[in-house]
């Protein structure tokens, strides 16, 4: 019986070293930090594909990172504290990277809808103009290719009537 519970700990162990990490639900606003993430690295890896053509917009891009570092940044935190409710605070860095890196190869042959011209334009318009997160996400939502997280979303509550 002793060698029964041993082997039957043993089993329990693996199982639960070899499981995926439970996923979090995405929230709105980590949903929006996915989109905030992923707009950014679209611009930037697109700036740099298009800075040798008529259309290149990388001083463009540069002044909408310059004008909305603290926005940039502060999702960027928000995404990397969502990250780490499903792959704890050392694993939610390397996740950050992975996604990061996802979106930057989705866009290493230019965007599939959208042309350098069309970018310069994109980028100029977020440059010149203040956004929050909800109106930065926006942006994201209609220029973006692709989904920004994995996952499912978190159910929202409805209020009832007493």
């Amino acid at each position: 019986m002793i060698n029964f519970s041993k082997k039957l700990s043993f089993v329990v162990g693996m199982v639960a070293l070899s499981s995926q990490p439970a996923h979090a639900c995405w929230t709105n606003a980590a949903q929006d930090a996915a989109k905030i993430k992923h707009l950014n690295t679209m611009l930037m890896v697109t700036a740099l594909r298009c800075r040798n053509t008529s259309d290149n917009f990388l001083p463009h891009y540069n002044r909408f990172v310059t004008k909305h570092n603290n926005l940039i940044g502060s999702q960027n935190a928000a995404l990397k504290g969502h990250l780490a409710q499903t792959y704890g605070a050392r694993g939610a860095e390397g996740a950050l990277d992975r996604m990061s890196i996802g979106f930057a190869n989705s866009y290493g042959n230019g965007h599939k809808t959208m042309n350098c011209k069309q970018l310069k334009e994109l980028a100029a318009k977020l440059a010149s103009e203040s956004h929050g997160v909800v109106t930065m996400a926006a942006a994201a939502d209609s220029t973006v290719i692709g989904h920004s997280w994995s996952g499912p979303a978190c159910p929202t509550r409805m209020a009832t009537r007493p």
